[in-house]
C-alpha cells in the first residue's frame, strides 16, 4: 500500500472520530493558523418536570406511576420508577412514553414495610437526574370492624344470662338470710330478782 493511501485512510480515520465524538474544528480566515475546538456534547441533565403514582399505592393496591420527562438537548434514552423497602430490595420498573408522559403499570406493594419511590431518567448522552423521594407505609390494620347483627344476638342472650343468674342468687341469699333469722338463738338475760 502506498504512503499516499495510508495517508488518506488516516485523514478519513481521524475525522470520523473527531464527528463520532462530537468535537468540530473551526478555522479562522482571517488567522488560518489559529483554531478553535468545541465540543458539541451534551452535558445537562434531563428535566423531571413533575411525576406522581396513584392514590391506591397507599391503600396496597396496584397502582400507576407516571413522569413528565424533557431532555432538549439529545433526547431522553430511559425513564424509571425505583422502589426501594424497608427490606433495602430495590425494584426498578421503566416508565414507557405514551404521547404525553412516561406511565408504568405496578404491582401492589408489600405490606408491613416501608417504601421509598423515586424517578431516575437518563438522556442519550448518559446523564442522570433523580427526583425527590416519597415514602409509602403500609402497616396492615389490626381494627377488626364490630357487625351488630353477628355480635348483639351473643351479647343480649349472656347479659340475660347473667341477669337472670344475679336474681336467682340473691333469691337464694333472701331465702337463706330470712330462714337463718327465723331459727336463730334469743338470748335471755336472767331474772335479778
Amino acid at each position: 500500500m502506498s504512503g499516499r493511501k495510508v495517508l488518506h485512510m488516516a485523514v478519513i480515520l481521524v475525522a470520523v472520530m473527531i464527528l463520532a465524538h462530537g468535537v468540530v474544528v473551526n478555522t479562522s480566515a482571517a488567522n488560518p493558523q489559529q483554531r478553535e475546538i468545541a465540543v458539541l456534547q451534551d452535558t445537562l441533565r434531563p428535566t423531571i418536570e413533575v411525576w406522581n403514582i396513584s392514590r391506591s399505592a397507599y391503600e396496597g393496591e396496584p397502582f400507576t406511576a407516571w413522569a413528565d420527562v424533557r431532555d432538549l438537548a439529545s433526547g431522553v434514552r430511559n425513564v424509571s420508577l425505583i422502589v426501594q423497602d424497608s427490606a433495602l430490595n430495590r425494584t426498578e420498573y421503566e416508565l414507557l412514553h405514551n404521547g404525553s408522559y412516561y406511565v408504568a403499570s405496578i404491582n401492589r406493594l408489600q405490606f408491613n414495610r416501608s417504601h421509598e419511590l423515586w424517578i431516575s431518567a437518563f438522556d442519550m448522552a448518559n446523564n442522570s437526574a433523580t427526583t425527590y423521594h416519597l415514602t409509602v407505609n403500609l402497616i396492615e390494620s389490626t381494627y377488626t370492624p364490630v357487625d351488630p347483627w353477628v355480635t348483639m344476638p351473643t351479647v343480649v342472650s349472656s347479659s340475660l344470662a347473667l341477669m337472670a343468674m344475679v336474681i336467682c342468687l340473691a333469691a337464694v341469699y333472701n331465702k337463706r338470710r330470712a330462714w337463718d333469722e327465723q331459727f336463730e338463738p334469743t338470748e335471755t338475760v336472767p331474772d335479778e330478782g
